[in-house]
């Protein structure tokens, strides 16, 4: 098993990067050990099983193919960190790489195996719908992370903007720390981690799966795409034929949740492959209309304007070439 490493290597690198002032639009080649391509994702939980179950299973190393898996604290250091090379493909909210594209950084998406807001809310019991969260505090991760971004989208749509104190607390332990505490009503995250505050008194309050958003997009740079071809044809292969596992074995797919997912409880772990596997897509092409609202977001936060065609940015031959041998179907016996 390919061991996930630890995310001190990598900041160091980002940390380096931010200080030196690397210009927008830059790439810097690949820092890492030849050969091995590097994912960074930024939230701890169950919503990347897919990669989780790939590492376990062995299928990268089938694949021809050696990852590492590391975790970054925010979508800013992804950034920082795609731009240096050492991370080649980013796992995350479509919209966090959108900023850097904006920015002269050229970006490529090359899947999107979930394509709504992966999160539940979980708080207090005297909060039974959206509208009983007027007046009350909530705590999400960080300013532009996924749990924000959705959460003000509910809010908007729910007439509440405004009426909801939204606080920023970094980590789901401290979030689930300031619940317990009073300090806030309820709290934004994915499976497992608000779910764990069930067994402490506290209840789903909804989630946030209605709302459709590129919010688990696979990227690379555009030129660590031009020079390994081969290499980005073998992760898209792996990532479909692992979701196929993820879907269809319980039992491997919960033990890779407990392993690296931040819970070693089972029956948690259970409840997160059985609400991951309901949403990741067979075939997760990247859509344009709503990586187009990914680029309008990003675009309001930096007082710009966003490009109408957005198809530079995608590149689903990967995918077609998979789709159209029958490989992805012939995953599900069909």
């Amino acid at each position: 098993m390919k061991a996930i490493t630890a995310a001190a290597a990598v900041l160091t690198a980002v940390l380096a990067l931010a200080g030196c002032g690397t210009p927008a639009g830059t790439t810097a080649g690949r820092t890492g050990p030849a050969g091995t391509i590097t994912v960074g994702y930024s939230q701890q939980g169950a919503a990347y099983s897919d990669l989780y179950t790939c590492v376990d299973e062995g299928v990268f190393d089938r694949n021809g193919i050696h990852v590492e898996l590391t975790q970054l604290n925010s979508s800013s250091q992804m950034l920082a960190a795609v731009s240096s090379g050492s991370v080649q493909i980013a796992v995350g909210l479509a919209e966090a790489m959108a900023s850097g594209a904006l920015k002269g950084l050229d970006v490529r998406y090359i899947a999107v195996p979930i394509d709504r807001y992966y999160l539940e809310m979980w708080g207090a019991t005297d909060i039974g719908s959206p509208a009983d969260l007027a007046g009350k505090r909530v705590a999400v991760s960080s300013p532009g992370s996924q749990s924000d971004i959705a959460l003000r989208t509910m809010l908007a749509d729910e007439g509440l903007t405004g009426r909801v104190t939204v606080q920023y607390l970094k980590t789901v332990s401290a979030e689930i720390t300031a619940l317990e505490q009073g300090a806030v009503d309820a709290i934004v995250s994915q499976p497992p981690n608000a779910t764990r505050t069930g067994e402490r008194g506290f209840h789903k309050i909804l989630d946030f799966t209605g709302y459709p958003a590129a919010a688990n997009a696979y990227s690379v740079t555009g030129d660590f795409l031009d020079t390994n071809r081969d290499e980005v044809a073998a992760f898209v292969r792996s990532q479909v034929e692992c979701t196929s596992l993820l879907k269809q074995r319980e039992a491997e797919s919960v033990a890779s949740i407990r392993r690296h997912s931040g819970t070693d409880d089972q029956e948690l772990a259970t409840y997160a492959w059985d609400f991951f596997r309901r949403l990741m897509r067979e075939k997760p092409y990247v859509d344009e209309e709503l990586l187009r609202a990914s680029f309008e977001s990003a675009a309001d936060k930096q007082d710009t304007t966003a490009p109408q065609d957005v198809s530079k940015y995608v590149d689903n031959s990967f995918l077609d070439e998979l789709d159209r041998s029958g490989f992805i179907d012939s995953l599900y016996g069909r």
